[in-house]
């Protein structure tokens, strides 16, 4: 049970991402989420709102990223980004969308006006797909809407980065905690739990797939509907996971072009 909120503050956190799709429309090789290794799956308007109207109620949050897999394919879009606005109202928070954009020239008026009326964001990860985002943005000036690249400068592409986990769970987690740049960057939140990073939040994907147990135990995230005080929030954050041990910070690599993933687990691992 919750304590008596006008006993204490919320805890703040500055971002964090969720899903709200698990699978994707492009898969690219070394994603973070593991989503080319993911089974379809759609998020539930009520699931969301139940799992979000609990985490609210316990933290305050600058900026959420609004994820998947690919968000665009969910068929209640609209509906899951009312009930976002509603739970987090603006200028509170920031809500934004990030896509790979594939499906955002075909998108409708009506979700033009609802990112609109809702104060949507939204981002576009520029990878070398050969497409025109003139329409796209011709509809975001019509309908107020901010659209930008994420990821990539101004005529360039995004970048990939190959993490390498530790089959063998061999790390010094405390250490890979000290050296992990991830750290407040990649909070993410999922089916009422609340993680360090994505690697730990969607790791299921990766052990289903590739039949691994890279084990996260209850140390490894925040449950919002066992949270006892801020205090042990704040600790969470603060210190290591024993997941810490299966990632290898020093050995992973940066700036690898685009590519679509073969599902080989060394995409994945090193």
């Amino acid at each position: 049970m919750s304590l008596n909120p006008f006993k204490r503050k919320k805890f703040f956190l500055n971002y964090f991402c969720t899903s709200i799709v698990s699978h994707c429309n492009l898969n690219c090789r070394y994603c973070d989420h593991f989503v080319p290794l993911a089974k379809e799956r759609y998020f539930s308007v009520e699931e969301l709102s139940k799992h979000f109207k609990k985490l609210s109620s316990e933290i305050e949050v600058s900026s959420i990223g609004i994820m998947g897999g690919e968000p665009l394919l969910h068929p209640n879009i609209k509906e899951i980004l009312k009930m976002f606005r509603n739970i987090f109202p603006y200028p509170r928070t920031n809500l934004a969308i990030y896509t790979n954009g594939i499906k955002l020239n075909s998108m409708g008026e009506d979700f033009w006006e609802c990112c609109n009326k809702n104060k949507i964001h939204i981002f576009i990860s520029k990878f070398p797909l050969n497409i025109d985002f003139s329409q796209s943005f011709k509809n975001a000036k019509k309908y107020n809407v901010i659209v930008r690249y994420y990821g990539a400068k101004t005529g360039e592409y995004k970048t990939m980065y190959k993490m390498a986990l530790d089959l063998s769970g061999s790390q010094n987690y405390e250490e890979m905690h000290k050296v992990c740049w991830q750290k407040g960057f990649c909070t993410y939140f999922q089916d009422g739990r609340l993680y360090k990073c994505t690697t730990v939040g969607n790791i299921q994907n990766f052990n289903t797939y590739f039949n691994k147990n890279l084990e996260v135990t209850t140390e490894d995230y925040i449950d919002i509907y066992k949270i006892k005080n801020i205090k042990k929030i704040k600790q969470y954050f603060d210190n290591p996971i024993p997941f810490c041990k299966y990632c290898n910070i020093p050995a992973q690599v940066d700036k690898l072009p685009f590519e679509i993933s073969k599902r080989n687990i060394n995409d994945w691992s090193y």
